[in-house]
């Protein structure tokens, strides 16, 4: 396949590994893209994309009780909420919000305790979200 962004190189298939630390434990995921030979530009293909993501959910039987980054996406994205908002539902800072979603950090434990309450009980998000003056939605799909 050509490379879209120097039209004259060819795509090969590549891997990396990402690592996260979930309770201090490392678990390491090898990741696939594509990268032109000429350019360097790296993508993405759709097949890597979905093979990717069956990589990422196997990494759940490592975890134990920590909560993955999809974890708190899922939860934010049910009650269509924006980092921001979810962040302040919380009582956390933006970046801290940020960083469990991307698994650059992991929660301590009472905060861990009280997404996991969320995640089972939405009345729990809804009574946080009412002390933090925010409007909650509920998306009937999730």
């Amino acid at each position: 396949m050509k490379c879209r962004q120097c039209k004259s190189g060819v795509l090969g298939e590549a891997a990396y590994v990402r690592e996260f630390y979930p309770g201090r434990l490392r678990v390491a995921v090898v990741l696939l893209q594509s990268v032109c030979d000429s350019c360097g530009h790296t993508r993405t293909l759709s097949a890597q994309h979905d093979e990717n993501l069956r990589r990422l959910a196997a990494r759940k039987s490592a975890y134990g009780d920590v909560l993955m980054g999809e974890d708190y996406i899922a939860l934010r994205k049910r009650h269509s909420l924006t980092r921001p908002q979810m962040a302040r539902v919380l009582g956390v800072s933006i970046r801290t919000y940020t960083r469990y979603e991307n698994e650059d950090a992991y929660p301590v434990k009472s905060t861990r305790l009280l997404i996991e309450l969320a995640i089972g009980k939405p009345e729990v998000l809804h009574f946080l979200a009412d002390k933090a003056d925010l409007a909650l939605g509920l998306r009937e799909e999730c």
